[in-house]
C-alpha cells in the first residue's frame, strides 16, 4: 500500500498503459481520477472499484475540460497529490507526406496537453503547500527514430525536455517530475495490428529485444507506482526506461551480413 491516502490524476486512463497505472494505483492504496474520452473505457478501468476513486470524460486538448476535471477532483478530495500524464496518440505517415492538421493534432496531445495539465496540476499543488509528483508518460522513440512517426517522436522528446524543466522549476514548492519511456509494450492495439503469429514470435522470442519479449502494461505501471511514491522522494528530472534492455542494445554486430571472401577479393 505504497500509495495510501495519495489522490492522483491519470489521463489516457481508458486502455492499456493507462487502465493499468489506474488499477496499480487504485491496488496500493491511492484514489484516482481516470480521465478519458471513451466513458464506456473509464468504466471498464474501474470495474469492480468502489472506493473513492471516479471516471470523468476529458479531451486533454481542451483546456477548459482540463481545468473542469482539476477542479472535480479538489472537490471530491481537498487536494491533488499526484498527477500522470498518459494520453497519447500517434500517426503513421512517412514525413515527407504528413498532414499538418495530423501533426498539430499529435504534439497537442501528446506534448502541450502534458504541460497544460502540468501547470494547472502545479499550481494547485503549489497551493496546498505540501508537494506532490508529476509523471508523463514518454518512450524509447525520444530516443531513436522507429518508423515512420515523426510526429510522434518528436512529441515524446519534447516531453523529455518539459520533464526536466519542471523539475527544476517546481523542486523548491516539493513538487517532483519525471518520465517513464516504455519499450515494445504487450497491449491490444499490439495484437490487433500483428496478428496472433506475429504476437506469439513477439512475446516468446523477440530477438530485438534481450529479454525476447513484450514489455506488460502492469510492469510500465509498477514504475509508475514507484516514481509516485515515498520511496523515490530524492528522484526528481529523470526518465525510467522500461524497455527490455532494447535501447541498451546498438544492435549493429547483429546486423552485419556474413561477407565471403572471394577470388576477386584477392586481385
Amino acid at each position: 500500500m505504497r500509495l495510501r491516502g495519495k489522490t492522483a490524476i491519470v489521463t489516457g486512463a481508458g486502455r492499456g498503459i493507462g487502465r493499468a497505472i489506474v488499477r496499480s494505483f487504485i491496488q496500493e492504496g491511492a484514489s484516482v481520477l481516470a480521465l478519458g474520452r471513451n466513458h464506456s473505457d473509464l468504466e471498464h478501468t474501474l470495474s469492480g472499484e468502489s472506493g473513492s476513486s471516479f471516471a470523468r470524460t476529458c479531451d486533454v486538448r481542451d483546456r477548459t475540460a482540463v481545468d473542469d476535471a482539476v477542479v472535480a477532483a479538489i472537490e471530491r478530495w481537498g487536494r491533488i497529490d499526484v498527477l500522470v500524464n498518459n494520453a497519447g496518440v500517434e500517426d503513421a505517415t512517412p514525413m515527407l507526406q504528413v498532414d499538418h492538421d495530423a501533426w498539430r493534432n499529435v504534439i497537442e496531445t501528446n506534448l502541450t496537453a502534458a504541460f497544460v495539465t502540468s501547470q494547472r496540476v502545479a499550481q494547485q499543488m503549489r497551493a496546498q503547500g505540501t508537494g506532490g509528483v508529476l509523471l508523463h508518460t514518454a518512450s524509447i522513440d525520444a530516443h531513436g527514430a522507429d518508423g515512420p512517426f515523426i510526429a510522434y517522436n518528436a512529441s515524446k522528446a519534447g516531453l523529455l525536455g518539459l520533464n526536466r524543466t519542471l523539475a527544476v522549476e517546481l523542486a523548491e514548492y516539493g513538487i517532483r517530475s519525471n518520465c517513464v519511456s516504455p519499450g515494445f509494450v504487450d497491449t491490444e492495439m499490439t495484437e490487433r495490428a500483428v496478428g496472433p503469429a506475429t504476437k506469439d514470435y513477439l512475446s516468446t522470442r523477440f530477438d530485438r529485444v534481450p529479454i525476447r519479449r513484450l514489455i506488460r502494461c502492469d510492469e510500465i505501471a509498477a514504475a509508475f507506482v514507484f516514481l509516485a511514491s515515498d520511496d523515490a522522494t530524492a528522484i526528481t528530472g529523470i526518465d525510467l526506461r522500461v524497455d527490455g534492455g532494447v535501447t541498451a542494445n546498438l544492435y549493429i554486430l547483429e546486423t552485419i551480413p556474413t561477407v565471403t571472401t572471394t577470388q576477386e577479393d584477392h586481385t
